[in-house]
């Protein structure tokens, strides 16, 4: 009788040490590095140096990670944008924290923002979870810019300017210092909101002429 062939004992473990978000935290990575093309449940267990039954321990299917991604740009991406338009101030208040958290780059991922559109370029349902989102974020500076006191029409507009703006910024791959874009803070916030600088912005532009003057 034939001797029976041993089964190599599964190493479990190396299938379920990474958790849910250690997988998407390296679905992320990777779309932003090399794009939607790129996200393969063979190509990101080799990433994440795990077998594939650790993806399904996980995740249902490939389409389940890209739902979870999805879910991941509306709620980093978006959330913290929503947040500063909609808190208490002023509309001037309201608008520098939103142009802040734009200038910061810490709540807002601009590189995520980037992969996410480009990947809709190719997937309508990518393309549609865009575009509502999109429209989220305009009605909230669109709102802001009611409350400023400027007409609907106007206030439509402004918020299209705004954001047209600074996705443009994302789209183009502009690439800035920080320094540079301080520099050019308050002209943009002139120019896009129609209102003066805030106050403290008058400061931080007079506190940096004195040292320049020096």
């Amino acid at each position: 009788m034939p001797e029976k062939r041993k089964s190599r004992p599964r190493n479990k473990s190396n299938d379920t040490t990474l958790l849910t978000r250690d997988w998407i935290d390296a679905a992320r990575k990777m779309l932003i590095r090399d794009g939607h093309g790129a996200l393969k449940v063979d190509r990101l267990a080799r990433e994440c140096k795990v077998t594939r039954g650790g993806f399904y321990w996980r995740f249902k299917n490939q389409e389940d990670l890209q739902k979870r991604l999805l879910e991941e740009w509306r709620t980093t991406n978006t959330t913290p944008m929503l947040d500063a338009l909609r808190s208490d101030g002023t509309p001037k208040e309201r608008l520098d924290r939103t142009f802040h958290l734009w200038l910061e780059e810490k709540q807002f991922d601009p590189a995520f923002d980037r992969a996410i559109r480009a990947w809709a370029a190719t997937s309508k349902k990518v393309a549609k979870v865009v575009h509502n989102m999109d429209n989220i974020r305009l009605e909230a500076f669109e709102e802001v810019y009611r409350d400023a006191g400027y007409s609907p029409m106007e206030a439509f507009i402004r918020a299209r300017v705004t954001y047209f703006c600074q996705v443009g910024y994302y789209t183009l791959d502009i690439h800035e210092s920080r320094k540079r874009r301080d520099e050019l803070y308050a002209h943009y916030y002139v120019v896009l909101t129609g209102m003066s600088v805030p106050p403290e912005e008058i400061e931080k532009e007079l506190r940096t002429s004195r040292v320049l003057s020096g």
